[in-house]
């Protein structure tokens, strides 16, 4: 099809059909000015609409926990950093990286540094707002997380979004038997290959159904904030519920949380120990 972006990337309309979408895979790219991105992305972008309104468009409904996860992940980013709706004076590390660093960069690099951001993902994935002192991760054209890297509050800033089933790292699933369970993205970096993210501090019963459909998963570890015992308890309960019959660990946090806190004790969760947890 004739390209939409075209124009405002090279300065003159696309007439000779550059624009190749996939049907096998969700993918577009313009051969012309070399726009790429997911289908869901080429939707918004041309209807203006928003990233539920584009999955419904597509038929798919915002549960679809398949269709999430190709954007929701560590390598899921849609490929056109132009479409993405960015904070207001967002840098990618990318830019950065080519030798513009400033103070903020140099502060919000150190901080992903310490918690075991690959390279790869830090250039993809992260950038920073000068005077925010926040590193932003930028995970699709409707969805980014601030998170602070010193002590203030809110720690996090992000939009809302119908994460419905989706699981960050959702590969872990199918690649190891222990699998980690926390509430942010950061967290789950810092924490390990091995670690998925709800996105948020509850889980939802998709999600729940998700992690206990992953055969190859033994046991689940829930490492959340410190002071969320009570959440540990909700969530350890919902796979039980769901039908897990592993082990439930709930790896307690002394302050702070995965990505810059001090680890506690790890305790296998039951309901006879629920109560004990609970005057600790």
């Amino acid at each position: 099809m004739n390209c939409p972006f075209c124009f405002a990337k090279i300065g003159k309309n696309d007439t000779k059909h550059h624009l190749y979408i996939s049907t096998v895979k969700p993918v577009a790219q313009c051969w012309r000015c070399g726009w790429t991105g997911h289908h869901i992305s080429l939707i918004i972008s041309v209807e203006g609409c928003t990233y539920a309104e584009a999955l419904q468009y597509m038929e798919q409904p915002p549960t679809n926990a398949e269709l999430f996860d190709r954007l929701y992940s560590p390598c899921g980013l849609v490929q056109s950093s132009d479409l993405v709706d960015k904070p207001v004076g967002y840098v990618p590390m990318s830019y950065a990286l080519s030798g513009n660093a400033t103070m903020e960069y140099k502060a919000v690099h150190k901080y992903l540094l310490k918690r075991n951001v690959p390279l790869g993902m830090m250039v993809q994935h992260f950038g920073y707002v000068p005077g925010t002192h926040r590193a932003w991760i930028l995970v699709d054209a409707n969805w980014w997380q601030g998170r602070l890297i010193i002590p203030g509050e809110p720690k996090y800033i992000s939009p809302p979004w119908p994460k419905g089933g989706s699981l960050w790292n959702s590969e872990a699933l199918y690649m190891y038997s222990d699998v980690g369970i926390c509430e942010g993205v950061f967290s789950a970096i810092a924490a390990g290959n091995n670690f998925v993210a709800l996105c948020g501090k509850a889980m939802t019963n998709a999600q729940a159904n998700r992690l206990v459909a992953a055969r190859r998963v033994q046991s689940y570890t829930l490492m959340l904030d410190s002071g969320a015992e009570d959440s540990a308890y909700v969530m350890a309960k919902q796979l039980e519920y769901a039908g897990f019959r592993g082990d439930i660990n709930i790896q307690r946090m002394i302050s702070g949380d995965p990505a810059d806190g001090v680890i506690g004790d790890r305790i296998t969760w039951s309901w006879d120990v629920e109560m004990e947890l609970a005057m600790l």
